[in-house]
């Protein structure tokens, strides 16, 4: 069973390193030019955040089970 993934974990990196760069855009004026686009990247953190959460539940719920008995 498969708890976490790459997509998921590039997802929350993404999202913390948008958390932080719009906490530097609410204190430093230059941070504030390029608000936008951290919104993007917590935007691209959540989509991978999600594609990660169903990549993982397809591949638990496809998992075949072997018979070892012959």
């Amino acid at each position: 069973m498969e708890r976490i993934n790459g997509e998921v974990i590039t997802g929350i990196a993404l999202a913390l390193l948008a958390i932080i760069f719009i906490y530097a855009g609410r204190v430093n004026d230059v941070w504030r030019i390029i608000l936008p686009a951290d919104f993007i990247i917590l935007v691209l953190g959540a989509a991978f955040i999600a594609l990660g959460m169903v990549t993982i539940y397809g591949r638990n719920r496809n998992r075949v089970k072997e018979n070892t008995s012959s």
